[in-house]
């Protein structure tokens, strides 16, 4: 940004930026869902590790580009999901809302999924025909 609305001021102190980028305003929902997950099931979230990748690395043509991922699982270590910030991004509306809900409907999905329960065991609040 130029001009003097990018100088520091009461408004925007030094070092601290006037816009939060994309990357950082998904970063924020994601965590926020997993939060929100971790306080209705703490031994299971304890089990998985969250990380967050820009878009997917796809080897071969799929029909659909994935929203998660999940791995591990062993008894050595824990299951890593990734979210996909991009094709999630680019499902959402421009409302926080609904970026959320589909940050979250994913996380949930990937779960229910990673750990053979229903997503309703997981997010008794769950509904997939929500918008």
């Amino acid at each position: 940004m130029l001009g003097p609305i990018s100088r520091p001021s009461s408004f925007a102190p030094r070092g601290l930026p006037l816009q939060r980028s994309a990357a950082a305003q998904f970063d924020e929902v994601v965590a926020i869902e997993v939060t929100r997950l971790e306080k209705r099931l703490p031994q299971v979230v304890a089990r998985v590790e969250f990380a967050i990748e820009d878009v997917p690395n796809l080897d071969a043509e799929v029909a659909e580009i994935p929203l998660t991922h999940s791995t591990g699982g062993t008894s050595h270590e824990p299951y890593r999901i990734v979210v996909f910030r991009r094709p999630i991004e680019l499902r959402a509306d421009r409302s926080g809302t609904s970026l959320a809900w589909l940050v979250r409907s994913a996380l949930v999905l990937e779960l229910a999924d990673v750990l053979a329960l229903s997503p309703e065991q997981i997010d008794p609040e769950f509904d997939s025909d929500d918008d």
